[in-house]
């Protein structure tokens, strides 16, 4: 992770949106503060973008992806919106993850191929409600010899729900999720690998919170890294 220049962090902020039905996000702003500040403090440079349209947000994707990162370890991307089971929006229509991550793929950006690409996305990923269980206990690999670069090889998204479940946010406090990421990173990030760290907020958010009707909530990590990984 010792390249001479700043990688960069992206925050994608969707609080108002133009979609019939769709309620502001309170709380939205503290998360894109907190998340400032933790990457900032890991040594990372921060760009936010706020509550943009789709060709707004495709053409700063486009605008990042096209940008020299051959000096840089790594890249991250935190998404916070309001999702379901379809995708995630921005102000004005749905995306899907899979749409938004092509962009840095090693293909696109081959600037960032063979490093690792983060991904935190706050959003629902659907309806239901996880109310949690009672419960009386305490609280071989495949080598390829395959020479090149897998498209998502070196990817990792980390959900702040599985898929179907609805995913909470404080109006004053921020998202479960990503006031549990920052608070993890700020205190282990310097030290522990990102795994283990991340455990570490699947911890958090599963024992450390519960809503006021009894609503549990567990993030969801899809790794496809291929080397542990130190901040």
């Amino acid at each position: 992770m010792d390249y001479p220049e700043q990688s960069l962090c992206l925050i994608l902020n969707m609080e108002h949106f133009d979609i019939q039905g769709f309620q502001s996000r309170k709380g939205t702003r503290r998360d894109k503060k907190t998340l400032k500040e933790t990457f900032k403090k890991l040594g990372f440079l921060v760009r936010s973008e706020d509550n943009l349209f789709y060709t707004e947000l495709e053409t700063v994707l486009q605008t990042v992806a096209a940008l020299d990162h051959s000096q840089r370890s790594c890249f991250v991307c935190a998404v916070l919106s309001h999702g379901n089971e379809d995708g995630i929006f921005a102000r004005d229509q749905i995306f899907t993850l899979n749409w938004l991550v092509k962009f840095f793929s090693n293909s696109n950006c081959t600037s960032l191929a063979g490093k690792p690409k983060l991904f935190f996305i706050q959003a629902c990923r659907g309806e239901e409600y996880d109310f949690g269980i009672e419960t009386d206990g305490p609280s071989d690999s495949i080598q390829s010899s395959a020479p090149q670069i897998l498209q998502e090889e070196d990817m990792l998204y980390v959900y702040s729900t599985p898929p179907g479940y609805f995913a909470w946010r404080n109006s004053v406090d921020g998202s479960w999720f990503i006031q549990s990421l920052c608070k993890m990173l700020q205190e282990h990030g310097n030290r522990l690998e990102l795994m283990q760290i991340l455990i570490r907020v699947n911890h958090m958010v599963a024992m450390d919170y519960e809503s006021s009707n009894g609503g549990k909530e567990i993030p969801c990590i899809v790794s496809m890294l291929t080397k542990e990984l130190y901040l």
